[in-house]
Formats: structure tokens, C-alpha cells, sequence
């Protein structure tokens, strides 16, 4: 299986060749949009730098602060970033505040997802979302990073694992933060943007398109799927949620 590595950077990384980056053989990026009080000292300007160059996947995150309202942090999150491309995605970092912190949590999801149509991602560490956000089990519809520096890949269920702050990256100076994920770079953007546990199986959909035209079809959860032919290709999207917006198209190869 093709493996996926990823840095995450912040203002702490001063500079930043996303050129050399990319030609190191990463196209996948997380960065660090808003502290809970301020925008990263590195904003916009980081962003729209990273827009000039082929990354396939982009995540911008917004850390938590357990001393002010998490509706204006999320706000603030939104502000900073504005309009997504098709290749970006937003991420909850929840690693601050005692007792039970899943209301603050949700009232952040609740805020971001909807500005984005599909679930942002949450980042915790291992035992912080263990003892303070209800388990890892809780946030099954939504992407999940874990962080635990380890030597062996831990067993709480994640779809992406943060195991070191001390990696090194082409064109990112010192010891950085990186992540792994399971498949491939396309894969790894699939997932963060849509969801690990949202996206329908093929249905007969795509046989019925190859017959001519798009066809729409209902799956069992509700959401619609459409799929067409262009060229030799099949292609399908779907809704993200029951009434809500749709994913882009995607690819699912010859018929």
C-alpha cells in the first residue's frame, strides 16, 4: 500500500519552499490559520503562497483556547481562510481545557461544517480525546488525527497519525511535525475533505450511466448520487449529507 507524508507547519516554521517540498515528493500540506486569538503570524501570506504551487491537498487548522467561545473561534477560523478551493479543507486542533469539552467541540463543528458542506477534520491527542472529548469512537463521521509519538502506529481508530515532532522535510528548515496516512496523496485529499465514513459503495449508478447520460440515484442513507460518462470515463458525485451539498466529481474509471 502507497503511504502518505505530511508536514504541518505554523510561524514557527519561518521559512517555507513549498518548490523544494513538492519536489521532495510531498503534495500534502497542514497549516496553522489561527492560534484562538490571533491569526498565525505567518497569514495570509502563507496561504496564498501555497495557492501558487500543484499541492493536492491543503489543510488549514485553528487551535482551540479553552478560555473563549468556541463559535468565535470557529468565526474567526472562517474569516481568516475565506473561500476554500477544491483542494482545501479546515481542522478543529482540540488539545487545551479540562472536563468534558465535547459541547465546545461541537458548538466549532457546528459553525465550520456548515460554512464547508462536508465534516472538518479533528486533531487531538491520544489521551487528551480519551479523557476530554468523549473517545475517538465519538467523532466516527468526521476525519480524525490522531497525535502520539510512538514507535508502533496506535490502536484508538484515526485516519491519520501524527508520530513525530522532530521529522525534516525538503524545504522546511529543522525538526517539524509529520503525519502518515494510508493510500495515496489523492486518497489522503478524498478523505479529509469528505469524510472517512460518508462517501456511498458504487451502486448501479454507474452501470446505468454507461447506457447514456447522468443518472441519479438515492442511496440508503438518503443522499443522492449522480453519475455520467465523459469520454471513456465514468464519474459520479454525491451529497455530503441528506438535502446538502455535493462532493466534486470523481473519477471511478472505465465502465
Amino acid at each position: 500500500m502507497t503511504d502518505t507524508r505530511m508536514a504541518d507547519i505554523s510561524e514557527h516554521q519561518s521559512t517555507f519552499d513549498a518548490r523544494a517540498y513538492i519536489g521532495g515528493g510531498h503534495s500534502c500540506i497542514i497549516i496553522r490559520a489561527h492560534n484562538g486569538y490571533r491569526v498565525d503570524n505567518k497569514w495570509p501570506g502563507r496561504r496564498d503562497y501555497v495557492r501558487q504551487y500543484p499541492f493536492t491537498a491543503v489543510g488549514y487548522y485553528g487551535y482551540m483556547v479553552a478560555d473563549r467561545n468556541p463559535q468565535d473561534q470557529a468565526m474567526a477560523l472562517l474569516n481568516a481562510v475565506g473561500t476554500l478551493r477544491p483542494n482545501e479543507f479546515l481542522i478543529l486542533d482540540h488539545e487545551e481545557g479540562g472536563g468534558n469539552q465535547t459541547p465546545r467541540a461541537e458548538a466549532w463543528f457546528n459553525v465550520v461544517d456548515k460554512a464547508q458542506t462536508f465534516p472538518a477534520m479533528l486533531y487531538a491527542g491520544q489521551y487528551f480525546c480519551r479523557d476530554h472529548l468523549g473517545g475517538w469512537g465519538r467523532w466516527a463521521a468526521r476525519p480524525r488525527w490522531l497525535a502520539a509519538y510512538q514507535s508502533s502506529e496506535p490502536r484508538d481508530p484515526h485516519d491519520l497519525w501524527q508520530y513525530s515532532s522532530s521529522a525534516r522535510f525538503a524545504g522546511l528548515p529543522g525538526n517539524v511535525d509529520a503525519s502518515l496516512f494510508h493510500g495515496t496523496e489523492a486518497q489522503f485529499k478524498a478523505m479529509a475533505r469528505r469524510g472517512s465514513r460518508v462517501e456511498p459503495p458504487p451502486s448501479r449508478g454507474a452501470d446505468m450511466a454507461v447506457l447514456g447520460g447522468t443518472t441519479a440515484v438515492q442511496n440508503k442513507d438518503g443522499r443522492m448520487e449522480e453519475f455520467t460518462v465523459r469520454g471513456t470515463t465514468v464519474w459520479h458525485r454525491y451529497q455530503t449529507k441528506p438535502n446538502g451539498g455535493w462532493s466534486d466529481w470523481i473519477s471511478m474509471g472505465a465502465p
